[in-house]
């Protein structure tokens, strides 16, 4: 209930009747809970528990442009059906990090990062000519459980079979033990994913690609003031501007 009300009082505030002012956006900022999931080197949780990631660095650096203390030291890491129910009950909740698809432009405000990303059907390397010569409908495809992975193939309408797991680490186990033939998922995750398993980047490629250049955003909900997400798109902007992103850009993700 009170979780209800909290989010019941930041919808009011974010409705039309939003007094239009720099204090009051940075008011709404400030009390924000913010939630992400595990999804490396977007945003993750280290050895210690702690999380980093490009996407929390940028983040941290737009409030501190703006002068802003946020609600607590605290973003919650939630599994991303939890993380979608959040954002669409609370108008207190804002998220990140969501690739950009249709469907999610209509249910939420989204701010995208100067930065992109590719989605792919990705294969062991060992076995990509052979599967190309395969149809879809003969492919089993390992997703993860409402990821944009799994997004894109039910959009193209795709016939593979898809097997659901809760998280990027189950889904290339299968996938390294030749359960499935291949996984759906951003290319930069994936990577990433696989350096943690001690396993050669070289060992997985790309089989087919469902979208290049696909944005990476942080979240609002939906009645969230123009004034808010304009006070926060502009600083983003401001900051990429200046070149100080892609230093943070640099520091998580390599070629």
């Amino acid at each position: 209930m009170i979780k209800f009300l909290t989010g019941l009082i930041l919808l009011l505030i974010s409705s039309s009747t939003f007094a239009c002012t720099e204090s009051n956006s940075k008011l709404f900022l400030s009390k924000l809970q913010w939630v992400t999931e595990d999804y490396p080197p977007y945003n993750y949780l280290d050895s210690s528990g702690h999380l980093v990631g490009a996407v929390p660095d940028i983040l941290a650096m737009i409030y501190n442009e703006l002068r802003i203390k946020k609600r607590g030291n605290n973003i919650i890491v939630l599994p991303w059906a939890r993380l979608i129910m959040y954002m669409e009950r609370y108008a207190d909740y804002a998220a990140f990090s969501m690739v950009t698809t249709s469907e999610r432009e209509k249910k939420f405000r989204l701010v995208p990062l100067p930065i992109t990303t590719k989605i792919s059907i990705m294969a062991l390397q060992s076995n990509v000519e052979t599967l190309k010569d395969k149809p879809f409908n003969e492919l089993t495809i390992a997703v993860v459980r409402g990821d944009i992975g799994q997004k894109l193939l039910n959009i193209q309408n795709n016939p593979a079979m898809q097997v659901e797991t809760i998280s990027a680490i189950s889904m290339l186990e299968m996938l390294l033990r030749k359960r499935v033939d291949a996984v759906a998922y951003s290319e930069d995750v994936t990577y990433y994913q696989l350096q943690k398993l001690g396993v050669e980047k070289s060992t997985v490629s790309s089989l087919y690609l469902l979208k290049d250049d696909s944005d990476v955003n942080f979240v609002f909900h939906k009645d969230t003031s123009n004034c808010v997400i304009d006070m926060f798109a502009n600083e983003l902007a401001i900051l990429n501007k200046k070149g100080k992103l892609q230093p943070i850009w640099n520091k998580y993700i390599q070629e």
